[in-house]
């Protein structure tokens, strides 16, 4: 991260765009010091998320934590592949976890790409690509870099009606075939009633997905390899949680009804190419 590129900056998102502030502060609330950092050099009233840095940003934490799961075990097997990040916001998983041959990928709409190239600049294995995910143009600017490729769809796709998902994730699959992609997944009763600093926000939650297994039926090659619900993660990342998390996932799991909680995460194969 370029500590010069940290002097103030206003974010003018959209609505779907802006919602990546929510994960941007629930990074720093858990510790992350990348994001501590954005976090202070952003004008924005993160104040009004302290009231949710509970159960909200715990859930938030995991998704990321998945992600990077799933990231280091791609570059420990394809060191020199590309990690691709749809819907970008203020990732910084290129810095935490690079292995000095991997190459990164951020796409984004227009004004966040802007917002994230000022904060974040390229560099020379890390690129922000501007487009939307619903618009092929972007995937012939990864396909300039090295595969084997890894898609990470986090806290995207939910945005979108089933249609679209459907569109973003065709793109992906006849682009790349062979590659892997993560996403995340979210019930009905989510949908239909958002919780913490989501409430609050101007975007609205769309595209629901009770079985994340129903993907295998799209007709995309599409085969599901790993899923867990995020009240109840993988060891791999229960192992790394600190007290404070175990705690407020035990309780999560005691008290919430599994409806309320059916956000899962979710890890796909694409069938190569004949």
């Amino acid at each position: 991260m370029a500590d010069e590129a940290l002097d103030g900056h206003t974010p003018l998102l959209g609505a779907v765009q802006e919602t990546m502030l929510v994960t941007l502060h629930a990074r720093a609330t858990a510790g992350d010091a990348d994001a501590a950092r954005l976090v202070a050099a952003i004008d924005y009233d993160f104040a009004r998320f302290e009231r949710h840095a509970g159960p909200t940003a715990v859930f938030h934490v995991l998704r990321s934590n998945a992600m990077d799961e799933w990231t280091r075990r791609f570059l420990a097997e394809r060191p020199h592949g590309t990690v691709v990040k749809l819907g970008a916001g203020l990732s910084t998983r290129g810095d935490r976890l690079d292995n000095g041959t991997a190459h990164w990928c951020y796409v984004d709409l227009p004004d966040a790409a802007e917002f994230r190239r000022a904060l974040l600049p390229d560099g020379e294995r890390r690129r922000t690509i501007t487009g939307s995910v619903l618009d092929p143009g972007w995937a012939d600017e990864v396909a300039a870099e090295p595969g084997p490729y890894l898609f990470l769809a986090e806290g995207v796709l939910v945005y979108l009606d089933p249609v679209d998902v459907r569109r973003a994730l065709s793109i992906v699959a006849t682009r790349f075939p062979g590659c892997r992609i993560a996403l995340d997944t979210y019930g009905e009763w989510i949908i239909a009633k958002p919780r913490g600093p989501l409430a609050g926000m101007a975007a609205d939650l769309v595209w629901s997905c009770e079985d994340p297994k129903a993907l295998e039926e799209w007709d995309l090659g599409l085969t599901l390899r790993e899923s867990w619900p995020l009240s109840r993660p993988d060891w791999a990342v229960r192992r790394g949680l600190s007290r404070r998390t175990r705690a407020v996932l035990a309780g999560i799991n005691t008290f919430v009804p599994r409806k309320m909680t059916n956000t899962r995460v979710n890890l796909f194969s694409v069938d190569a190419a004949d």
